[in-house]
């Protein structure tokens, strides 16, 4: 369904609040890009947007929460086309590369607002945004774990270490790569991706133990 025919089966009141969200992500996204996010205040939002500046704190608890406004919409198509790109019958390593794949496309797109995304992450515990945000990186442990554990099952991974601890080590090691990628100038979808497939088969061939056991 297009987005035209979602509006023809709204009310006027909520088209109205569809709209002024729609305008207050896109004027923050565009001052964030033009001015960069430290020097963009609220207000200048609020005025780009065409809004009351208490409409924003509506949808945003403050400035950082409008950086996961702009993203929660993004993790959660991201999500959905990385589960869907995650193939059967092949390597624990390659599933995870798979997985986070689309992740280094997109955000080698955007370096500069996923660099100021990662720094205001630390911590995001509160704000309006907080909840659907840090919801949505705990179902990607989820699934890193239902990888794992089908992958001890037929027995492409050794038993005997908690799922749920290696699913956390993986989505920790993935984090931490990005970071590295995205401190690089002009970061390389290609280098960045061939770097993490390094550290998950280092990580998974220590998981699996000497040879021989």
């Amino acid at each position: 369904m297009s987005e035209s025919e979602i509006g023809a089966g709204m009310g006027r009141r909520e088209r109205n609040k569809a709209d002024k969200l729609r305008r207050i992500k896109e004027a923050a996204y565009r001052l964030f890009s033009e001015k960069g996010y430290d020097q963009t205040t609220t207000r200048e939002i609020s005025a780009d947007a065409g809004v009351a500046l208490g409409t924003i704190f509506t949808y945003a608890s403050d400035k950082r929460d409008l950086l996961f406004l702009i993203f929660n919409d993004r993790q959660d198509e991201l999500r959905r086309v990385s589960f869907a790109a995650i193939p059967e019958d092949t390597s624990l390593a390659d599933q995870l590369e798979a997985l986070f794949t689309p992740f280094y496309f997109h955000f080698a797109a955007e370096p500069d607002f996923t660099r100021y995304l990662l720094r205001e992450l630390t911590f995001f515990t509160d704000g309006v945004q907080a909840p659907r945000f840090q919801e949505g990186r705990l179902s990607i442990v989820k699934r890193i774990r239902e990888l794992v554990e089908d992958a001890v099952a037929d027995g492409r991974l050794a038993p005997g270490n908690p799922p749920q601890v290696v699913a956390e080590m993986v989505f920790g090691l993935y984090q931490s790569e990005l970071r590295r990628w995205l401190s690089e100038e002009t970061p390389a979808v290609n280098d960045g991706l061939h770097r993490l497939r390094t550290v998950f088969d280092i990580l998974i061939a220590g998981l699996a133990g000497p040879k021989g056991e």
